[in-house]
């Protein structure tokens, strides 16, 4: 084994949040090296490119941090300092311009992850920034130094300070495994259950349903549960739903389902049409044709109208503005996050710089 490399800043994880932190510490004049266990920075984040990249939603910075739900109180300052107009014109000085979509979300105009970060690592290379590839952090060596496993064995680092920037669980293959959950918790730091985050849910659709429209969108839907509504598109899956409106409103879902076994979702196929219209365009002539065997033949809203909700049986038109689904879990997640737990941990034998480093760095 090598003699211990002496750092100044340490930063473990290369995806966005240790990217940012690097950034932010090299602008104040510190030395900064990222390590990462994957080949190449940022392998998450280009993943989550290939569906537009949503950087960050439009919406007014009260609504914006209730999506946060009750992690708010303690991430509120964080927010403030990096807005979203704050962050859309961080994306602009890379190169990388942003639009809102109908949904309200924030993309970049490229529509794809891999310039914002071609051009975020130049500028991190001309701050100075180092990365340290291939390192797979395991924990901490008795003196306190940070221990990493690379192709040339084990190497040890002594930094000043550490900031863990470690992700979640959704994608092992792109370093995101979870696998420091064991180390933080064998050194008694406190850690939330890893749990679906941005998750699709079960519905029990028909079979005709299944087979006619699996892998169709449901576009400029309005989906609600409890206070919360958001408007964008979701897609019909084999198993039951999932997409970005679903996956904003997921946490409170999830929750509803781990308390109650299921939850109802509210959908309005068609938000913004009155229900007088509706109910001109679905009393136009349908020949002999009831309304649930006209709706076999018809798109997917109004399919989708006639297979489950059964509460309005005589007036359609209000299928389209009350529609609910009755969701269940789903073991098909699309992100799985965990935290260190909020309150103060009692643990011992770790090294001061890296538990206060790590605790104001929670990760999502």
């Amino acid at each position: 084994m090598s003699p211990a490399l002496k750092i100044g800043v340490a930063i473990i994880g290369a995806g966005p949040a240790g990217l940012m932190a690097a950034e932010v510490l090299a602008q104040a004049g510190q030395g900064v090296t990222v390590h990462d266990a994957m080949p190449s920075a940022g392998r998450k984040f280009l993943m989550a490119g290939r569906g537009g990249l949503n950087l960050t939603h439009s919406e007014a910075l009260p609504a914006f941090l209730t999506r946060y739900g009750v992690a708010k109180e303690h991430l509120g300052p964080a927010i403030d300092a990096l807005p979203p107009d704050v962050l859309r014109e961080w994306s602009q000085a890379l190169g990388q311009p942003t639009f809102v979509g109908s949904s309200g979300r924030v993309f970049p105009q490229a529509f794809k992850a891999s310039p914002l970060l071609r051009a975020w690592l130049r500028r991190l290379d001309a701050m100075g920034v180092q990365f340290a590839l291939r390192h797979r952090w395991t924990g901490w060596d008795e003196s306190g130094r940070l221990l990493f496993q690379t192709p040339d064995g084990q190497r040890n680092v002594e930094a000043r300070a550490t900031v863990l920037a470690l992700g979640g669980a959704s994608w092992p293959r792109l370093g995101s495994d979870g696998a420091w959950a064991e180390t933080l918790g064998a050194k008694g730091v406190t850690i939330s259950p890893l749990r679906p985050a941005n998750c699709g849910f079960s519905v029990a659709w028909s079979d005709i349903f299944r087979d006619r429209f699996e892998g169709h969108p449901l576009k400029g839907v309005a989906l609600s549960f409890d206070p919360h509504t958001v408007r964008g598109e979701a897609v019909i899956t084999r198993a039951g739903i999932e997409g970005g409106a679903i996956y904003a409103l997921s946490a409170g879902l999830r929750e509803a389902i781990a308390d109650k076994g299921q939850a109802t979702l509210r959908v309005a196929l068609r938000p913004d049409l009155e229900i007088s219209d509706l109910i001109a365009r679905l009393s136009m002539p349908r020949g002999k044709q009831s309304f649930s065997t006209g709706c076999v033949k018809r798109p997917i809203f109004l399919r989708l109208a006639s297979d489950c909700c059964r509460k309005w049986p005589s007036r359609p038109a209000f299928r389209y503005r009350r529609y609910r689904l009755r969701l269940s879990p789903n073991e098909s997640t699309r992100c799985r996050s965990s935290s260190m737990a909020w309150r103060r941990s009692r643990a011992r034998s770790r090294p001061r710089a890296e538990f206060r480093s790590a605790k104001s760095m929670p990760t999502t």
